[in-house]
C-alpha cells in the first residue's frame, strides 16, 4: 500500500488525531508516574524522619530516602533535606515544616490561600 492510498483510506485528519491522542496519553502517563515516584519518596522520607526522631537512631533509613528523593525531587527540596541533615535539633523543626510545605507544593496538593 502506498502513501496516497493510505492517506485517502484513513484520512489525514484521523491520522493526525490519532498521533496527537497518543502523544497526550504518553504525557499523562509520564506525569502520573512522576507523581507516584515523588509521592513514594516523600512518604518514605517523612516516615524515616519520624522513626529517627522517635527512636533516636543514626538515621540510616532517613539517609536512604534522602538519596531516593535526590533522584526525583526539585532543587529546593534537596536543599532543605540537606539543611535538616546538618542543622541542630531546634533548627530541624523549622526546616522540616518548610520541607513539608515544599513537598505539598511540588505534588500539587497545597491549598491556595
Amino acid at each position: 500500500m502506498d502513501f496516497v492510498s493510505f492517506f485517502s483510506a484513513f484520512g489525514l485528519g484521523a491520522i493526525v488525531t490519532a498521533l496527537v491522542q497518543a502523544w497526550l496519553s504518553q504525557r499523562a502517563d509520564v506525569a502520573k508516574r512522576d507523581f507516584q515516584e515523588k509521592k513514594e519518596c516523600y512518604i518514605g522520607l517523612l516516615e524515616a524522619y519520624r522513626k529517627a526522631s522517635q527512636e533516636n537512631d543514626k538515621g540510616k533509613e532517613f539517609a536512604y530516602w534522602a538519596v531516593r528523593c535526590a533522584l526525583v525531587a526539585p532543587e529546593n527540596i534537596r536543599t532543605t533535606i540537606e539543611e535538616i541533615k546538618t542543622s541542630s535539633r531546634g533548627q530541624q523543626e523549622q526546616a522540616f515544616k518548610h520541607l513539608q510545605a515544599q513537598m505539598r507544593k511540588d505534588l500539587g496538593v497545597a491549598k491556595s490561600n
